[in-house]
Order: C-alpha cells, then sequence, then structure tokens
C-alpha cells in the first residue's frame, strides 16, 4: 500500500519555513530568516546560551531530524516503574537513539525496594529528553468497580468485579448505585472467595445497594493522589502533562478529575492505538499493548503499515518488568516502526508537533 506523506495529509507545505512532517515549525523565523527565540542573544554575562538553552536547541534539531520524512508519529509508552525501565528498556531506545515515555508510581519509587526505579535514575531518563507521566502515587486503580451481586445495609463485605481496592487498607470507599444508594466507608481488607472477589468494609453500609452497584474512592481522594504524585514528581524536577490510568479502569468520576488535571491520556480507552488527528482530544487516546502474549509480529507489522498509511496519532504500550516483553520484541518493534519511516517520539514532543503544547 502506498503511504502518503504527512505534508499532504494535513493540508500544508513547507514553504516559508522549516516545516516537518506534520508542518508545525521547530523554530519561528523573522522575514530575514533569523530566529526570533532570543536563543543565540548573550545572556548579559558574555556566556552566550545557557546549559539550559543548549540542550533545548539539541533537543529541537534531534526532533526535527526525526520528523524529516517521516510517514506519521509513533509514541512508545511503559507503566509501573520497575527498574526493567531503566536496565532494560531505557537502554534498547538509546542503542536505537529513540525516546520513549514512562508512566510512573513515586510512592512504589520510594520504597525500599530494588524493583523500582529510584528517583536519580529516573531524573537522568527524563532530561535525557523522555516524557514522564503520571500513573498514581502507588498504583491505585481510581476508576469504579463493578459490583457483582447486591449489598444489604448493615453488610460488611461487598462482592466485587475485581478486588485490588482490598490491598489499601483504610482507604475511603464509597459504595453506591444509580438508584440513589450512596455509602460512605473504608477499605478493612479484601480477598477473594470460591465465586468473586470481595472487599470488606471498616463501616458497615448505611443503604442497600442493587447488583448494578459500584465501588470507587471519594472525589476529594483520587484528587489528592494526582496532586501527591505530581508534587512529588515536580521535586525532582520532573514536569507532568500526561496521565496514564492504572489497570485500564478510566470509568466514572475519575474521568472528569483526570480531564482536568491532564493535557494527554495515553490510555483513554483500551483500543486500537491510532488516534485520528482531525479533531484529536489528547485526554482519549488510545495505545495498543505490544507484549507477546498481547500482539503478535505479524500485528505489529500491520499496526505500522496502517500508521504510515493513515493520518493518526499511534500510541504502543508495554511493561518492561514482564516476561512477556523482551529484548527482541522491543527492538522488533522499533525497526518495524523505522522500517515504516514513522517518527519515535514522545508524547509531549507529538502533542507540541500538533499544537496541543
Amino acid at each position: 500500500m502506498r503511504r502518503r506523506n504527512l505534508l499532504a495529509v494535513a493540508g500544508v507545505t513547507a514553504a516559508g519555513g522549516a516545516a516537518t512532517a506534520y508542518g508545525v515549525s521547530q523554530r519561528d523565523t523573522d522575514e530575514d530568516g533569523d530566529s526570533d527565540d532570543g536563543r543565540n542573544e548573550s545572556d548579559g554575562d558574555g556566556d552566550g546560551e545557557s546549559a539550559d538553552e543548549e540542550a533545548d536547541d539539541e533537543r529541537a534539531d534531534d526532533l526535527e531530524e526525526r520528523l524529516e520524512g517521516s510517514e506519521g508519529m509513533l509514541v512508545f509508552t511503559y507503566d509501573d516503574s520497575p527498574i526493567e525501565d531503566y536496565t532494560f528498556t531505557y537502554q534498547v531506545h538509546q542503542e536505537y537513539e529513540v525516546p520513549g515515555c514512562l508512566a510512573v508510581c513515586p510512592g512504589l519509587m520510594e520504597q525500599d525496594s530494588d524493583a523500582y526505579l529510584e528517583p536519580d535514575q529516573l531524573v537522568e531518563i527524563y532530561e535525557a529528553g523522555w516524557t514522564v507521566m503520571s500513573h498514581t502515587y502507588e498504583h491505585r486503580a481510581l476508576g469504579h468497580t463493578p459490583l457483582t451481586e447486591a449489598a444489604d445495609e448493615g453488610d460488611d463485605r461487598v462482592s466485587v468485579e475485581w478486588g485490588r481496592h482490598g490491598e489499601f487498607e483504610s482507604d475511603p470507599l464509597v459504595v453506591f448505585d444509580d438508584d440513589g444508594a450512596y455509602n460512605t466507608t473504608s477499605v478493612a481488607g479484601g480477598g477473594t472467595d470460591s465465586t468473586d472477589a470481595y472487599v470488606d468494609l471498616e463501616e458497615p453500609l448505611t443503604e442497600t445497594v442493587s447488583a448494578d452497584g459500584y465501588l470507587r474512592h471519594p472525589e476529594e481522594f483520587i484528587q489528592d493522589i494526582l496532586d501527591r504524585t505530581d508534587d512529588r514528581l515536580a521535586e525532582w524536577g520532573i514536569d507532568v502533562t500526561g496521565f496514564v490510568y492504572t489497570y485500564d479502569r478510566y470509568h466514572g468520576v475519575v474521568e472528569e478529575i483526570v480531564r482536568d488535571q491532564y493535557d494527554a491520556v495515553a490510555n483513554h480507552r483500551y483500543g486500537g492505538g491510532h488516534n485520528e488527528i482531525d479533531d484529536l482530544d489528547p485526554t482519549t487516546m488510545q495505545r495498543m499493548y505490544i507484549e507477546t502474549d498481547k500482539t503478535s509480529e505479524e500485528e505489529i507489522d500491520e499496526f505500522m503499515q496502517t500508521a504510515a498509511d493513515e493520518r493518526v496519532l499511534s500510541i504502543v504500550g508495554a511493561h518492561s518488568q514482564f516476561e512477556t516483553f523482551t529484548e527482541e520484541r522491543l527492538e522488533y518493534t522499533i525497526e518495524a516502526a523505522l522500517e515504516n519511516d514513522l517518527a519515535i517520539v514522545t508524547l509531549d514532543e507529538a502533542l507540541a508537533e500538533l499544537g496541543y503544547l
């Protein structure tokens, strides 16, 4: 299938500026062709550009080089901040000289464990040009979870479709339904029995909830988790503009809270990973998992060809710590993208090119 140049797809031309494949100039110029961004001006001490300005220039040049002649943009995302993000995934990306994105949990990183990134490792990756996104503080599920059977007034246990909320004792909860039942309580524990997962409650229900009910955290608690995550990353010098939902739990009130807090979401719905550029809502983007139990090599090839043929922003995702995500699979995916002339960019770079950041 013949690929279309994205300059034509986007309806722009390169005349009069340094247009990229998406028609967005990396440097604005005046009528004489001189840069008007002030980067070549002295800082007043006669020393020229600062180190930060030089790094910004290098990143802009690198991005322009990656986009030149490309047939589309592809974003790699990795979740949970395991140490493998640094020892494995980051190293492979460095070998290919292409960036990626990490969705991190700073609370997990602060645990006394060799399983997660150290803050200085995350900062190193960030300063190398990667995008860092929020993945909640300690990997809590923020979307609502359906009940699997009705719960009566006075019950101190609810049966649920999925029991992760039970892992965080004393967390506040809301148990409710669409008929108006609304209970405020907190987690006493959880587990599974012969039929369902369940969550034990510290305070019994004060109202009966139908089998169509749900369990979730209160809005204030969700907001506090997001603020705490962003504040910790900011203390490490990391600016966060994007979010990745934990466990693909994106339903309910959390959607509006996340939309208000972040410019972009990489996994709003589990889906194909090709996001239409026209009328793009960056807070409702999808991605495709590339782990070996989720996607075949043939499906990766097809995904990359479609990304090059169509007017889309493509996103893929993986977990560096999973046995189903191997060095061979990562290399195959990167090479498939490059063979289809896709520019591998960060989420922030992609959205900036499209005018959303």
